[in-house]
């Protein structure tokens, strides 16, 4: 008995203890709930170490305590010195998300397993690391320098009695919030508040050693190499006051007699490069000109990816630096910038800053008037001239090169030194690697160094030919050779003992490779290769792993690294001609019906069935691929890779009888010929008596079945065309179809066998089963053709076209039988029955659907005199909000837009808006709670008809048009990039909101595997992505600030923090998608 009572006792204090625990753990997070700032970097530095004023005595990840009392860690990259602890987003950012002073930690404490703690005056940080080991070490660390600090003495800058230039409040204009800012000696402090900075807790600090400052009316700009702070300020005063100091402390940083002196030493670099004003305190040191205040300015207004404006004040300043200005000078350089500037376009010393602007945009962004290199539009020659000459002194034959289309990271063809940079450094040509670093890009100098393959392996080839080889080649043609691929040489011997070559090709030559079809030649499977010469290259095996590994190979080699990194195993790929391209030329890589297409610095993702224009032009030869979203036009060429092209991107974009899947697609999905039918007789014959009974006049059916099988885009159904021959083409079409609507005769016995099932609810159930199991074409299609005919039984007194009469007439259509099973008929009645219960129709939009129908055929009969154009349709629009039986019935040709419809549908409800109000066309999806806004350049008719039952078009004003606008004013270049919660959607499979780092730019969004931004998960342009405001109503988000991103069948919500945020972000892709054209002026 006395045994159990210990026993109770010990558990009972047990429990108390992890109840005390549990209770500070608590308090500890809830005294971490307000969240830190984000601050990152829009370029990182190349030598992260010089960034370092003090010793930093240790770092590494450790998770910390999540805001807003969450329970999930966050993980932070820790780093600790004699001064701060401060952590950061990952550990390439330059600008901390907070910073504690080590003079204002009172104690460092372990706390549970793997956990410790910081304790200040005013907040408890609490860390883990990932093992107990860890957390000691850790904790020793900081103990260390706290001990350290009680010995030495000393005052934290943050400190009453702390000596400082300026302090107080300002605003910050990304992240749009108020900090509380200090300025002491060469550093600019940020705080939350004022409270904080006596407390020792910081958000990050300024260096203003390697900053300038920019000045305007309202705001102030600190301008860092690695991001730039802009700052809003109540006054000319207070702006005055802050500016003064700032300058002080930039114009104080370092001593800048010795760089001036010496860099003014050259009598051209004391006149401004591109005003010729006396006094020069400013350098862009990728342009390699020196430049007066105001130019400065204007080369700031380019960007830093344009040109790299420091301050002759700095430190960033190298020995190396300095030779590359002494070396060149401004007017060795203009010689090349400036060799062709008309008298009357050039600046003067009293020129405004709006001239200034444009001449620097035409002179370095366009380079509008600089020297034209004899190798231009060459690029293999421009990159061995670019090799050759960083190999010598020569700096101005290298930044011409450069500027004139040199890859900076092109492959030498040397494995020891494979690029400019280490040639460079291996001939010891110290300013020629100065230059080279500012152009550098790190990311694609690793992707292509680590993209370089070899392969070698025993093939069979065939003679090459300066014509395409068409005709079946048989085994005897065929001779073995020793193939090898090293070093950008795709090299051949008739053995691979032999040392002497048959033959070779350079990878760079490549301009085409394609896959043949199996069987095409005496060996099973086989590839071409198309060179720059106009010769072709037949290799072949039977094993088709071995043909697979020599093609992955040489797209490897071939590639750029942007395409090269997303594309897999294809059937063809190569250059072409294209004005859209980077230098005219464009990669394209085909697989199936999909097109990856790499112009300038993005890859277009094309599903050729969808597109809105193939058309090949008669004079020139050429093929003008359009999509939703985008354009391409194909040059002609006479080489013989291109009439390969020309055929591959024909058969690839669907035509034909070939099945559903490689038919022509509307953008929903549905083979375009079976579209185009449905809306024609939508629109003139669902009240015609026997439709899809009677036969329409064979010779016309004939006609326009034979026009939709060659080009179905092209095809615009007329009025020539009586609505049964429509009607039959319909059929025609439907029986013709490769396996047609039911995937082949191997599943028609399983849709034929669900007839014999008695229970409705097991019925439904099987057929709702056997449509998943389809493929997702055959699925749409069949989802809209019985949406049709369930339209047109419900016309039945009219049309005479009852359930049963269609199920006799589109049972064997469907099933492609000559109908002597009753069964397929019963399958499409039933169907028609059960339409709402199988693809899950509501009746509320069922209802809504059959009353549009009603208006639709109401409207036709008082017009039935004359009958309107094919290309108009009825569409019902509401107006701000959704009520029973208050739609519009707007009439909406082809080319109307979203501004057109607002205004006919303000018009009808004797709306005038007021100056400065916008008012929208939105498609809104009510099942999911999501909205989007139409550009006003949309096309109506194109959303209106992808609409599900459960979406409407409405009419209202734009919601954040003003806040979207403010935002962008003061934007020079609009990009975005932070930490966003994303809940990806797969089908009805939802996941929690989890963490991502996300980075709008250059017309791109790009998704991040982790906070670090360290991997990239997925990357899209904005011009395949759909944007919609709101969240799926089965999702538990975070905020109510949430958006959605829609990708082919993939959603991705995002939830903002604030709505300020929201703002930005939707400002951002916005901006981006529609070149900054959002609203009608």
């Amino acid at each position: 008995m006395a045994r159990k009572e210990e026993v109770g006792r010990a558990n009972l204090k047990t429990f108390r203890s992890l109840s005390v625990e549990e209770e500070q753990t608590q308090h500890f997070l809830m005294r971490e709930r307000e969240e830190s700032i984000d601050l990152p970097c829009l370029k990182f530095p190349d030598h992260p170490e010089e960034l370092i004023t003090h010793p930093v005595i240790k770092s590494g990840w450790l998770d910390k305590t999540p805001p807003k009392g969450g329970r999930r860690f966050q993980k932070r990259w820790v780093q600790l010195d004699s001064e701060y602890l401060r952590y950061f987003q990952n550990n390439k950012e330059v600008y901390s998300k907070r910073m504690v002073s080590v003079w204002c930690i009172n104690t460092v404490q372990s706390v549970g397993d793997q956990r410790f703690e910081l304790i200040t005056q005013s907040r408890t940080f609490l860390f883990r690391a990932e093992t107990n080991e860890q957390r000691a070490d850790w904790v020793v660390c900081v103990q260390k320098v706290l001990d350290s600090r009680q010995q030495n003495g000393g005052r934290s800058v943050f400190s009453k009695r702390s000596v400082v230039s300026n302090e107080g409040f300002l605003d910050m204009m990304s992240p749009r919030i108020k900090v509380y800012t200090v300025i002491k000696d060469h550093r600019v402090y940020l705080f939350k508040n004022r409270q904080e900075y006596l407390s020792g807790v910081g958000i990050t600090d300024i260096d203003l050693r390697k900053a300038s400052l920019k000045e305007s009316s309202r705001s102030f700009s600190i301008i860092t190499p690695y991001r730039t702070f802009s700052f809003l300020v109540e006054g000319e005063a207070e702006r005055r006051r802050w500016c003064v100091c700032l300058s002080q402390c930039v114009s104080c940083t370092v001593p800048t007699v010795r760089v001036c002196d010496r860099v003014w030493s050259v009598e051209s670099n004391r006149v401004c490069a591109d005003c010729s004003t006396e006094g020069t305190g400013w350098a862009s040191i990728n342009l390699c000109v020196l430049l007066c205040e105001q130019c400065a300015d204007a080369h700031r207004c380019l960007g830093p990816s344009v040109s790299k404006v420091v301050s002759l004040n700095g430190q960033l300043w190298t020995e190396e630096l300095l030779k590359v200005f002494l070396l060149l000078g401004n007017s060795k350089v203009n010689e090349f910038w400036a060799a062709n500037v008309p008298d009357a376009e050039g600046l003067s010393v009293n020129s405004s800053s709006s001239k200034r602007l444009k001449f620097i945009t035409y002179k370095y962004l366009h380079g509008t008037y600089r020297k034209q290199h004899h190798l231009t539009g060459q690029q293999e020659a421009l990159n061995n001239a670019l090799c050759a000459a960083v190999q010598s002194d020569d700096l101005m034959e290298s930044l011409s090169l450069l500027f004139s289309g040199a890859d900076v990271n092109c492959s030498s063809g040397i494995p020891q030194f494979p690029s400019p940079l280490a040639l460079a450094k291996h001939s010891r040509q110290t300013e020629q690697v100065e230059l080279l670093q500012h152009h550098l890009r790190s990311d694609v100098v690793v992707s292509e160094v680590t993209s370089a393959r070899s392969q070698s392996g025993y093939l069979f080839k065939v003679a090459s030919s300066n014509r395409p080889i068409t005709e079946h080649k048989a085994r005897a043609d065929f001779s073995q050779r020793w193939c090898s691929l090293s070093t950008g040489v795709f090299s051949y011997y008739k053995t691979e003992q032999m040392t002497s070559r048959c033959g070779s090709i350079r990878t760079s030559g490549i301009i085409c490779l394609s896959f043949n079809s199996p069987g095409s030649h005496g060996y099973e499977h086989t590839f071409q290769l198309y060179t720059d010469e106009g010769r072709v290259y037949l290799f072949g095996s039977d094993d088709i792993s071995t043909i697979k590994e020599w093609t992955r190979a040489i797209t490897m080699a071939v590639l750029p690294p942007a395409l090269s990194s997303v594309c897999g195993l294809c059937d063809r790929l190569g250059r072409l001609h294209c004005a859209e391209g980077n230098s005219g030329v464009g990669w394209f890589c085909l697989s199936g019906y999909k097109l990856q297409v790499l112009l300038r610095d993005n890859v277009q993702n094309i599903d050729l069935r969808k597109l809105h224009t193939l058309s090949v032009c008669d004079g020139a030869g050429g093929v003008m691929l359009g999509w939703r979203g985008g354009c391409v036009h194909v040059c002609s060429d006479h080489r013989p890779h291109f009439p390969g092209w020309l055929s591959s991107l024909q058969r690839a974009a669907g035509s034909g009888t070939e099945t559903l899947s490689q038919q022509q697609l509307t953008e929903s999905g549905t083979p375009i010929s079976i579209q185009r039918c449905i809306d024609h007789i939508t629109r003139h014959g669902l009240m015609s008596v026997g439709i899809y009974r009677k036969s329409g006049a064979n010779s016309r059916v004939s006609v326009l079945m034979d026009s939709f099988l060659r080009d179905a885009r092209s095809v615009c159904v007329s009025e020539e065309f009586e609505v049964d021959d429509v009607a039959n083409t319909l059929k025609r079409f439907l029986r013709a179809v490769r396996h047609g609507v039911f995937n082949g005769a191997e599943n028609t016995h399983r849709w034929l066998s669900a007839t014999d099932l008695t229970d409705r609810r097991a019925k439904i159930s099987q057929y709702q089963t056997l449509l998943s199991s389809l493929p997702d074409v055959n699925r749409e299609t069949l989802k809209v053709l019985l949406n049709h005919l369930y339209c047109v039984q419900n016309l039945c007194e009219v049309n005479q076209m009852t359930t049963r009469n269609l199920g006799i007439v589109f049972g064997p259509t469907l099933f492609q039988t000559d109908g002597s099973d009753p069964r397929t008929s019963t399958v499409v009645e039933e169907m028609i029955q059960n339409y709402c219960a199988i693809f899950n129709v509501s009746e509320v939009e069922l209802q809504k659907q059959l009353d549009a129908t009603s208006l639709i055929l109401h409207k036709l009969s008082e017009q039935q005199a004359s009958v309107k154009q094919p290309s108009h349709t009825i569409c019902a629009v509401y107006l701000e909000r959704k009520d029973e039986g208050a739609d519009l019935l707007v009439q909406v040709g082809v080319s109307v837009t979203a501004a057109e419809l607002v205004l006919e549908v303000l018009q009808m409800r004797g709306i005038e808006p007021p100056a400065g109000e916008t008012w929208s066309c939105w498609e809104i999806q009510e099942k999911d709670d999501l909205e989007r806004e139409l550009h006003y350049q949309e096309k109506v008719l194109p959303v209106y008809f992808s609409l599900s039952p459960e979406s409407h078009l409405l009419v209202r004003k734009s919601n954040y048009s003003v806040d979207i606008k403010q935002y962008l004013s003061d934007k020079v270049e609009v990009c975005k990039a932070g930490a966003l919660q994303v809940c990806e959607v797969k089908g009805d499979k939802n996941r929690n909101f989890n963490s991502r780092h996300c980075e709008l730019n250059n017309a791109t969004f790009r998704l991040y595997r982790d906070m670090q931004g360290s991997q990239v998960e997925r990357e899209w342009t904005v011009q395949e992505l759909k944007l919609f405001h709101g969240y799926r109503r089965k999702l538990r988000p975070l905020t109510p600030w949430g958006l959605t991103l829609f990708s082919d069948q993939q959603q991705w919500y995002v939830c903002c923090e604030n709505e300020d945020e929201l703002i930005a972000w939707m400002a951002t892709f916005l901006s981006l998608k529609h070149g900054g054209n959002l609203w009608m002026e």
